[in-house]
């Protein structure tokens, strides 16, 4: 076992992990974790070098043993002496923190064996990614937390167990404790590898966006959103509110690679709001998300589509890389079938395709198109003869993510920088006033009509926090707060009451809430002078 030694470096946590995973699998050896010393201790003050490698490194000592030392017995021949009592294995491995305190080095390689090895234990005990666990957690305990809801309690139970031990997961559990704080009604899952605190996944709503699904479930958007860091990705589930703007519903942080979990996200979103369960009509993904077999399992009266656009872009990819003759005819027969009016009309392209692609083309086409062509050619789409709005709802979306998410990012960061979107400001900053300010134009006297662009025009420079109360949403200024109706029709500000037309605060519960901005029914008769808010 000569590929592991004295002296040999490694820059991350990560990368030691994921080299010893394979060289463990290589050699079919099982070594567990004897002792370690996090890199930054809660007890004391971090020195200078240590804030910025705390993620990265972890961890400044630790050592690794053979399974079969100390009491362990599993199903390899171990030696015992003459009492039969066990031999403790010798091979062991240790890593210190170098010189430079910007890397892991092997000090110690003692990598022979005093017992046979068995690929039968082997193959039943060991598990990836097992030294990226969170060493605080108990593994009873994370996976009881991974089948269920997080309760703000069992935030606090966690954020314990892994005070001093696992700095990064205690950062998580803190930005958690202040989600559950602010909004007792978000919907939070962790999700651990059975049988190892490894961190798979995160799934995150928070009330107002509970809250806008079950106001908007009928088309939802799902797609892989952003790279968070070379382990994570981030997925977002999308809806489309009465301003024809797509809004986040729900957050998922995976690790890449993570089995099912498009019908986990599903699943979890349909958990955190089961009123949506039956009037989910469409959801459209995008089309690196292939396992959507069994989401109308979860969601049984919605269709699946993908959206028709990346299909084809996909298609032409393919088709220049494999540098396919008469491109140009290809590409127009592609084009035709994904925009076929019937299926008599699709096969009929799909027959020209077969005469003129290459047969590797071909075969790319029917293997990995053809089978699911209900899910994206517009024959069969959900909507005919109408422009699917994914592509600009995601885009949208990853404009805003761009604003607050600087990958690589740790987790913490990452669920910080998900929450400081979810606020009034951000949406206001792209709304298009001018745009609702022409439709009330069209209906309203030019005085009353120039009034309430002002007032668009206030709402979207306005800094207000909007919360939920059994009186209506409550706008909060700083200095002054207002009181909106339930039924987003009236307003206690003195704009409203003194002239009753649709005031800045309106406007922006509207928003928030994914009402429309422009409703008719807002154009009262006025009352008196046209007042001004103070």
């Amino acid at each position: 076992m000569g590929d592991l030694g004295l002296g040999q470096e490694f820059h991350t946590w990560h990368q030691f992990s994921s080299f010893f995973d394979d060289w463990c699998e290589k050699h079919k050896v099982l070594f567990i974790i004897a002792s370690l010393k996090p890199l930054i201790s809660l007890r004391q003050n971090p020195l200078h070098y240590q804030p910025s490698l705390a993620a990265t490194l972890r961890f400044r000592f630790v050592r690794l043993i053979c399974k079969h030392s100390g009491t362990y017995v599993g199903q390899s021949t171990v030696q015992r002496n003459r009492l039969s009592e066990k031999i403790d294995c010798p091979a062991s491995i240790t890593l210190r923190l170098g010189p430079k305190k910007d890397r892991l080095v092997v000090i110690e390689a003692s990598l022979e064996h005093n017992h046979k090895l068995s690929e039968v234990e082997f193959a039943h005990y060991f598990k990836r990614h097992q030294l990226e666990a969170s060493m605080g957690l108990p593994i009873r305990i994370t996976n009881s937390v991974s089948k269920r809801f997080l309760a703000p309690d069992l935030i606090w139970n966690l954020e314990d167990y892994s005070k001093a031990k696992d700095k990064g997961m205690c950062e998580l559990l803190s930005q958690l404790d202040g989600l559950f704080k602010s909004d007792p009604g978000a919907k939070v899952k962790l999700v651990f590898q059975e049988d190892v605190a490894v961190l798979n996944s995160i799934f995150l709503a928070t009330s107002h966006m509970r809250g806008l699904v079950q106001r908007f479930p009928r088309c939802l958007y799902m797609d892989k959103a952003a790279c968070i860091n070379s382990e994570f990705e981030l997925y977002s589930v999308l809806c489309q509110d009465g301003n024809g703007r797509g809004r986040e519903c729900a957050y998922c942080v995976a690790r890449r690679g993570v089995p099912d979990l498009v019908i986990f996200i599903v699943a979890s979103l349909v958990q955190s709001a089961p009123d949506i369960k039956l009037k989910v009509k469409c959801l459209t993904v995008g089309v690196g998300i292939t396992d959507v077999d069994a989401v109308e399992e979860v969601l049984p009266c919605t269709r699946v589509q993908i959206c028709r656009l990346q299909v084809l872009e996909a298609l032409y990819r393919k088709a220049r890389e494999l540098a396919v003759p008469k491109e140009d005819k290809v590409r127009n027969l592609l084009h035709n079938m994904a925009n076929a009016s019937s299926p008599r009309v699709y096969s009929q392209y799909l027959s020209d395709l077969e005469d003129v692609a290459p047969l590797p083309f071909l075969q790319y086409y029917l293997e990995h198109w053809h089978h699911n062509k209900g899910m994206w050619a517009e024959c069969w789409a959900f909507e005919r003869n109408c422009d699917c709005p994914f592509l600009e709802h995601m885009s949208f979306h990853q404009q805003k993510l761009r604003s607050a998410l600087s990958p690589p990012l740790g987790l913490a960061a990452c669920v910080r920088g998900l929450l400081e979107l979810q606020v009034l400001r951000v949406e206001m900053a792209a709304l298009n006033e001018e745009r609702v300010s022409e439709l009330y134009r069209a209906v309203c006297p030019p005085d009353s009509a120039a009034l309430i662009a002002e007032e668009l025009g206030l709402a979207k420079h306005a800094n207000y926090h909007v919360k939920e109360v059994p009186e209506g949403f409550l706008l909060d200024g700083g200095i002054c707060s207002f009181l909106v109706s339930r039924d987003l029709a009236a307003c206690s500000c003195s704009i409203y009451v003194s002239s009753h037309r649709p005031c800045r605060h309106l406007f922006a519960t509207r928003l928030w809430t994914g009402q429309p901005l422009y409703d008719p029914g807002l154009l009262h008769a006025t009352s008196g002078g046209e007042g001004q808010d103070t």
